[in-house]
């Protein structure tokens, strides 16, 4: 049973969600709030799985009333409900909301999100993961440009010239979003040089996301005997897994979110390598017998490294598919055959890569601290099963023939490797 909690100080608002969602949806319990302190006491008490809002609350600011679920409650799903072309309402929830939808998108597709997202959220909340993130220390928190590029995403009135100018004082971001605005990715006629250019054309949320991942190689210190070869492995293999799901997909924007994924898909890696080095080199001792990396991870930390990465990735307020893309990574789909998520590009880019050329690996014989980098990865390469239920039968290992997963791309229906459109 999953419990609903609907938020909306608008009367006609509150009255119009009453009217779609009063009846409870098949296994759902379903409440509603027309004040958002109120909302937050119930929430407080526990037994919510989701809270639906609106994008515009007059008492509070959806952002902030957000900001304290996310807080107090990290495990309940956060879902935004905006009027048909409100961007601005959109923009300043989106360091701390889940999934963002329009009102007019129908019970089903809300119905989707809202179970989609509470079991990711259980996922990434579970006990195990918990209980090693408070083992170790709260996690790192979001580097300071990028609070500071959230705080102005939260002022509706702030300009994109303000944006542009809190991106524009990190050099190294700058570059890598000029780098990307301008890559074959886009194909653009002529070179961006402005930052505000670029902002507007890769648009707010792919900025975010970007930023993210061009942040994270400098959030982080491995501790000792960790650092030298093993961070520079842990940094090529990210980049090749990067580089591979980009090729993967067909339009510009797909492209980003899928470079962005596979960027991050180790960070649950990078974050034992800085606060637990000795549970790493336990865990690859324990593969370098032959144990599956979930099975090791799990006998040492209680969860999985995929798991504590989403973990992280929510909590900083990445997109909704790029955390359930690094939560699933592992996954492998036997069901009917349907179109490649993003998870599924993830998880075929990083098992390419195999084990050749690659630094810092445990092996029987080899003395520790040499460690895996990246255990998802020690899958071997996907089966031909696995990459026809999932569409990506073309793929053809690092660079692909013809620069793309087959003819079908990873497009799939919602236009972009991703599972539910938000």
């Amino acid at each position: 049973m999953v419990s609903v909690l609907f938020v909306d100080d608008d009367i006609d608002g509150l009255s119009a969600l009453r009217r779609a969602y009063g009846r409870a949806s098949e296994g759902w319990e379903v409440c509603f709030s027309d004040d958002a302190g109120t909302a937050l006491g119930t929430i407080s008490g526990g037994g919510v799985d989701a809270v639906v809002t609106s994008a515009r609350l007059a008492r509070m600011s959806t952002a902030r009333f957000l900001r304290l679920v996310k807080d107090g409650a990290p495990a309940v799903a956060r879902v935004v409900l905006t009027e048909p072309g409100d961007r601005s309402a959109m923009l300043s929830a989106l360091p701390v909301v889940n999934q963002c939808l329009s009102r007019a998108c129908g019970q089903e597709a809300l119905a989707r999100v809202v179970e989609r997202t509470v079991e990711l959220s259980a996922r990434i909340h579970s006990p195990g993961t918990t209980a090693f993130v408070a083992s170790v220390g709260s996690l790192p928190s979001l580097p300071d440009n990028l609070a500071a590029l959230d705080a102005a995403l939260a002022d509706e009135d702030c300009s994109l010239a303000h944006i542009a100018g809190i991106v524009g004082a990190d050099v190294a971001m700058t570059a890598k979003i000029l780098q990307l605005v301008n890559s074959s990715f886009f194909g653009l006629r002529a070179q961006v040089y402005d930052l505000r250019h670029a902002v507007a054309y890769l648009g707010v949320e792919t900025l975010r996301d970007f930023a993210v991942a061009g942040s994270v190689f400098r959030a982080f210190v491995p501790s000792p005997p960790l650092s030298g070869s093993w961070m520079a492995a842990f940094a090529r293999h990210s980049t090749d897994v990067s580089e591979r799901c980009g090729r993967m997909v067909h339009t510009g924007s797909a492209r980003c979110e899928a470079t962005v994924a596979g960027m991050l898909h180790n960070i649950g890696e990078l974050v034992l390598a800085e606060r637990a080095p000795a549970r790493l080199r336990a865990i690859s001792a324990d593969l370098a017998q032959g144990a599956s990396p979930d099975d090791a991870e799990v006998r040492t930390l209680g969860t999985t490294l995929p798991l504590v990465g989403a973990n992280l990735l929510s909590d900083w307020g990445m997109g909704y598919h790029i955390v359930e893309a690094v939560a699933c990574q592992r996954q492998v789909w036997a069901g009917p055959s349907r179109s490649p998520e993003l998870g599924d590009i993830v998880s075929v880019a990083d098992r390419s890569t195999g084990e050749s050329g690659r630094e810092g690996q445990a092996a029987p014989g080899r003395p520790l601290p040499w460690v895996h980098v990246c255990h998802s990865a020690l899958a071997g390469p996907p089966s031909p099963e696995y990459l026809a239920g999932v569409g990506l039968t073309g793929y053809a290992g690092a660079a692909g023939e013809n620069g793309a997963a087959g003819e079908n791309g990873a497009a799939g229906e919602n236009g972009a490797a991703a599972g539910i459109a938000s």
